[in-house]
C-alpha cells in the first residue's frame, strides 16, 4: 500500500509548533476516536480500535502519542510518533480499572514535554469529540492555573491543502470505489435484500485493495432515500424504486465517495425529472469551482440554482464538505464561508435533494485547481436505468 513518508510526518508537526510559537501556546493536543480519528491520524498514522486516542505537541521537542492501556503493541507497529505513552484516561468506554497497571497522569505528560515547567496555555484541535474523561483529566493536570483553548483552526486549515503523497491516496481510494460500483451494476437484482448488496458492495471494496469502507456504506431504497443519513436495511429493492448507492473505501488513511442513485427498469418520471435536476446542479457545481473563489460564492449559486428551477424545498445544506483522512471534514462551502478556495483543497461535491417520498445524492471528490478543479470521479455521470 501507497503510504504518506516519515518526513511528511515531521513537517505537519513542524507546521503546528510554528503556530503554537505565534499564538503563545504552550501545547497542543488533539483526540481520536475509532469513526473519529483523522487529526490523530494525520499527525501519527495510529487510529485507535475500542480506547481513543490522543496526540500532544509541545511548543518544542517531540511529540507524544497518547493511548489507552491495551493498545501499545498496535499502536507501536503504526505510530509515526515514537514516544508513546498510556493513560487511563484513553481507556475504553466500558471504563475497566486495570488495577494492576501502574499508568502515568496527564500531569506526568505535562512535566515530561515542558522539562518540568508545566504547561500553562493548551490549545485543543477537538473540541467536539474530545471526552469528559479526557478533559478532566487536563483540568485536574493545569490545577486551576492554566487556560484550555480552543484551536481546531491550526489543525483543520493545515489539513485543508493536501500534498501530492495525499493526492495520491485519493485518486487511488476513489479508483476502488468506482470498480467496487460498476461490479455491483452487474450483480444487483431485484428480490435482493438492500443488506445483501451492501455485503456483495463490500467485499468487491477489499476486491481491489481497500484499506477498510471510508465510512458506512449505503445501500438503501425507496422513502428511505429521502434520508441524508441512513443505513441498509432487510427490505427487498423492487423494480421501478429508487436506489441510492455511496460507495466509499479507504485507501492509505484517505477516504473517498462515489454517490449515484440508481432503479432497476424505468424510474417513475417525477423522480427521473428531479434526478435530472440533481445532475445538472452536480455538474454546475465543478464549474463554479477555482482557485481564488470565494467559498460562500459558490454555495449561494448552487442555493439560487435550486430556487430558480423550482426546487427550493428540496434543499438541504451546502454543495461540498471538506474530504481527505475523513470523508466528511472541516471546510464546508456555505453561505457564511468567508475564505477563498485555494488549490489542492479536496472537497465532496455533495449534491443532496429531499422530497416527501424521495431523495437522492449525487457525490464526487474534487480537487481545486488554478482553472478550475479536477474530479475524481467520473463514472455514469447520467440517468442509471438498469
Amino acid at each position: 500500500m501507497q503510504c504518506i513518508p516519515d518526513e511528511e510526518f515531521a513537517q505537519r508537526i513542524q507546521s503546528i509548533q510554528e503556530k503554537l510559537e505565534e499564538n503563545n501556546f504552550d501545547a497542543y493536543l488533539v483526540h481520536a476516536n475509532e469513526t473519529d480519528h483523522g487529526n490523530v491520524r494525520y499527525l501519527s498514522d495510529h487510529w485507535p480500535i475500542f480506547e481513543t486516542a490522543g496526540v500532544i505537541i509541545p511548543r518544542e521537542g517531540e511529540p507524544v502519542l497518547l493511548i489507552g492501556p491495551e493498545a501499545e503493541p498496535f499502536a507501536r507497529e503504526r505510530s509515526r510518533i515514537k514516544k508513546i505513552r498510556k493513560l487511563l484516561a484513553y481507556r475504553e468506554a466500558s471504563e475497566p480499572d486495570y488495577p494492576d497497571m501502574k499508568l502515568p497522569t496527564f500531569e506526568d505528560v505535562f512535566d515530561e514535554i515542558s522539562h518540568g515547567r508545566g504547561i500553562r496555555r493548551l490549545a485543543i484541535g477537538d473540541r467536539a469529540t474530545m471526552t469528559l474523561p479526557v478533559y478532566e483529566g487536563i483540568w485536574e493536570a493545569l490545577g486551576g492555573n492554566g487556560e484550555i483553548l480552543n484551536a481546531d483552526g491550526i489543525i483543520s486549515d493545515l489539513r485543508a491543502v493536501k500534498s501530492e503523497n495525499e493526492l495520491a491516496l485519493i485518486r487511488e481510494a476513489h479508483r476502488i470505489s468506482e470498480k467496487a460500483f460498476t461490479d455491483i451494476l452487474d450483480l444487483i437484482q431485484p428480490g435482493m435484500t438492500e443488506k445483501k448488496v451492501l455485503g456483495l458492495l463490500i467485499e468487491r471494496l477489499y476486491h481491489y485493495g481497500a484499506e477498510c469502507e471510508a465510512y458506512p456504506n449505503y445501500v438503501f431504497s425507496g422513502i428511505k432515500t429521502r434520508n441524508a443519513i441512513g443505513q441498509a436495511s432487510y427490505d427487498e429493492i423492487k423494480t421501478g424504486q429508487l436506489i441510492q448507492f455511496c460507495v466509499g473505501a479507504r485507501y492509505g488513511g484517505y477516504a473517498s465517495s462515489v454517490g449515484r442513485p440508481v432503479c432497476i427498469g424505468k424510474m417513475p418520471d417525477r423522480v427521473r425529472e428531479s434526478v435530472r435536476f440533481g445532475l445538472e446542479v452536480h455538474k454546475e457545481t465543478f464549474a463554479w469551482i477555482r482557485e481564488g473563489v470565494e467559498a460562500k460564492e459558490v454555495a449561494t449559486r448552487y442555493y439560487d440554482y435550486f430556487v430558480k428551477h423550482g426546487y427550493g424545498e428540496n434543499f438541504l445544506y451546502g454543495p461540498c464538505h471538506g474530504c481527505g483522512i475523513g470523508e466528511n471534514e472541516k471546510p464546508w462551502i456555505e453561505t457564511n464561508s468567508e475564505y477563498l478556495l485555494r488549490r489542492n483543497m479536496t472537497f465532496m461535491a455533495d449534491t443532496f435533494f429531499t422530497a416527501r417520498d424521495f431523495g437522492f445524492r449525487w457525490e464526487d471528490g474534487i480537487r481545486v485547481t488554478e482553472e478550475g478543479c479536477e474530479v475524481f470521479s467520473n463514472i455514469r455521470h447520467e440517468i442509471i436505468e438498469l
